[in-house]
């Protein structure tokens, strides 16, 4: 799927992992497990995370509503899927945040600032939900139940801080005063590369400097709705539980449920791991593995662990990959998946 010898490198390289995992696991008794499967309930947890895909495809619509850009919600719905399906693909850091600001840039009563915007803003939402849940989980586990934390402590410390310094930083990057500060401090072949090529053709002589301008705008433009940002992050909030509530329903089809709270514990982990990979394509054998361990710290016994990560990457990866690939190449998005892949 990926173009060159380096994406086919790195995509054997994940599925030699996910091999080595499988072998680790003991496949057989991993298929005894899975053939114990409830479908029905199975089927209701896919139903589910998508749902919660199409909540975060409609989250970010409404920050494009606030913007006033000339979308439907199943434009951006549309949009939301390409940017997912091409980043599967090939994983880039904020890759799905590019693509989307790339596809709604020349829309209807939209700019570059407005598409930047949205798309940093609707990030630092993502990562004030997740860190706001996992501090939730920690408390539901700790002081509610009077239970210890299934990981360390430390790790989701560190995860909560790294979701709260992450959402600062996408706030500083729309700041008009430091935009321009690192714009004017830049070599000249970092302009030319990087910020020249967000400036749109009817404003090549202002430069990026206009870029700013219709940025700070958006963003004056997005604080006077505050409903729409509340909505935003509420919906953001329930698209990130979905993972951790397909995964217990997933556990509860195999006739071995776990607690709720301790799996969006455990998720800290995989999310953290999933926004640092830049290499191998939908971080194939590495989450997987990473999950049944988690489940292991759960008290779950390996073989059912990895039955369980299989099902709920199946429903949370593989699915989303499918309808994502459909969307795109059903509603006209092929020649631009082609050209973002290129």
């Amino acid at each position: 799927m990926l173009k060159g010898k380096r994406g086919l490198l790195l995509t054997s390289l994940g599925l030699v992992i996910f091999v080595a995992y499988l072998a680790y696991s003991n496949p057989f008794s991993v298929l005894m497990e899975l053939g114990r499967f409830d479908p029905w309930v199975f089927a209701l947890a896919v139903l589910v995370n998508y749902v919660g895909l199409f909540f975060f495809s409609a989250s970010w619509y409404l920050l494009l509503r606030a913007l006033k850009v000339g979308v439907s919600i199943w434009e951006s719905v549309q949009a939301m899927f390409v940017s997912l399906f091409v980043v599967w693909l090939v994983p880039i850091p904020v890759g799905t945040e590019i693509i989307r600001a790339y596809l709604v840039k020349d829309e209807e009563n939209s700019d570059m600032g407005k598409a930047i915007a949205s798309v940093v803003v609707h990030k630092a939402y993502y990562n004030i939900a997740f860190g706001a849940l996992i501090a939730i989980a920690a408390l539901m586990v700790t002081v509610f139940r009077g239970e210890a934390i299934p990981v360390r402590s430390e790790l989701v410390f560190f995860v909560i801080l790294f979701a709260a310094v992450s959402s600062v930083i996408y706030g500083l990057f729309l700041n008009p005063g430091l935009l321009m500060g690192v714009y004017e401090r830049s070599p000249g072949w970092v302009r030319r590369n990087l910020f020249d090529r967000m400036v749109d053709s009817r404003m090549r002589e202002r430069g990026f400097p206009a870029v700013i301008e219709e940025i700070d705008s958006a963003v004056s433009s997005l604080m006077a709705q505050p409903l729409n940002n509340l909505l935003s992050i509420l919906m953001v909030a329930f698209h990130w539980s979905t993972g951790s509530l397909t995964a217990y329903m997933v556990s509860l089809s195999l006739g071995s449920p776990i607690d709720f709270w301790a799996i969006v514990l455990v998720y800290a982990l995989i999310e953290f791991i999933q926004q640092l990979n830049i290499f191998i394509p939908g971080g194939l054998g590495i989450i997987d593995a990473t999950l049944t361990g988690a489940f292991v710290l759960l008290g779950v016994p390996l073989s059912m662990a990895a039955a369980i990560s299989l099902l709920t990457r199946l429903a949370t990866y593989w699915f989303e990959v499918i309808l994502c690939a459909l969307v795109s190449f059903r509603y006209g998005y092929k020649e631009s998946v082609e050209v973002l892949l290129s």
